[in-house]
């Protein structure tokens, strides 16, 4: 917070601004990187897995993570759109230009093409106040991309579910960390570990860039994925940034987790009412 409130009596520069960013956004790498790149990002469930890449206002294009879940809307973090830390540096706070790469592989290699967003939403309970219950986005867009990369089901399952699931199934995070180079997708998958009513802690590793992704599971075997939460942050950092994500910075020691928020009954009717648009 002194940090935050210093910074506002200057301008900060672009680097400045990423730096917050990446300390804001929470996220952990430990007590191993288990993260492997995906080389085959044409291929769904990869391929709905989106690069999102944001304009605040100085025209200058930051990323984050989105999946779709139809074809022509997607659902991400809501900090992803709205931003808390440059609200309190007193700057543009929300996007005016959004850029949806699906299934990107790499800085050049786009095979589905990209295409501006039309408009986006924040969870209405965000919106009057951010909380890391509520930080979930809404992206539409202009037309489906062709060829189509797929989407996502959405799944609730309840406290009973999430309990069967934690003892039988991994949870897969696939995203686009800051961390690595620009444009690669990356993903890890690892247990359940802690339950609340609107969020889920697990190990799976993640870092600043990753938020928005979907967290999904296969409910049988050879079924198709189902996407129950979206990953949004993890534990307070270590003093140089978030654990694992920085050169020096040194990866998480055991017990500290990353969360996604849980797509609850009434969560998911909001997002299909398109959060009241």
């Amino acid at each position: 917070r002194t940090r935050a409130r210093h910074m506002t009596l200057f301008s900060p520069t672009p680097f400045e601004l990423d730096r917050l960013a990446d300390e804001a956004d929470y996220a952990v790498v430990g007590p191993t990187d288990g993260r492997a790149r995906v080389t085959h990002t044409n291929r769904f469930p990869h391929s709905a897995v989106c690069h999102i890449e944001r304009d605040f206002g100085d025209g200058r294009l930051t990323g984050c993570t989105a999946f779709l879940i139809s074809p022509t809307r997607l659902l991400t973090a809501a900090h992803c759109i709205t931003s808390p830390i440059r609200k309190r540096l007193g700057l543009p706070n929300l996007a005016v230009r959004i850029r949806v790469t699906p299934g990107r592989a790499s800085r050049e290699a786009r095979p589905f093409g990209w295409q501006w967003a039309k408009r986006w939403h924040v969870n209405p309970p965000y919106r009057r106040r951010p909380s890391a219950l509520h930080d979930v986005g809404l992206i539409e867009l202009e037309r489906p991309f062709s060829p189509a990369p797929g989407f996502f089901r959405l799944w609730s399952p309840n406290r009973q579910d999430l309990e069967r699931l934690r003892s039988s199934r991994l949870l897969h995070i696939s995203g686009y960390p800051a961390d690595k180079p620009d444009g690669t997708q990356w993903e890890h998958a690892e247990r359940l570990d802690r339950i609340t009513e609107r969020q889920l802690f697990y190990s799976v590793d993640t870092c600043p860039g990753h938020s928005g992704a979907p967290v999904w599971i296969q409910r049988q075997q050879a079924g198709p994925p189902v996407v129950i939460a979206v990953h949004t942050a993890g534990p307070r950092p270590h003093s140089g940034g978030a654990w694992g994500c920085r050169p020096g910075v040194p990866l998480a020691p055991a017990g500290l987790f990353n969360r996604g928020v849980r797509l609850t009954p009434d969560l998911l009717r909001s997002i299909r009412a398109g959060f009241g648009r």
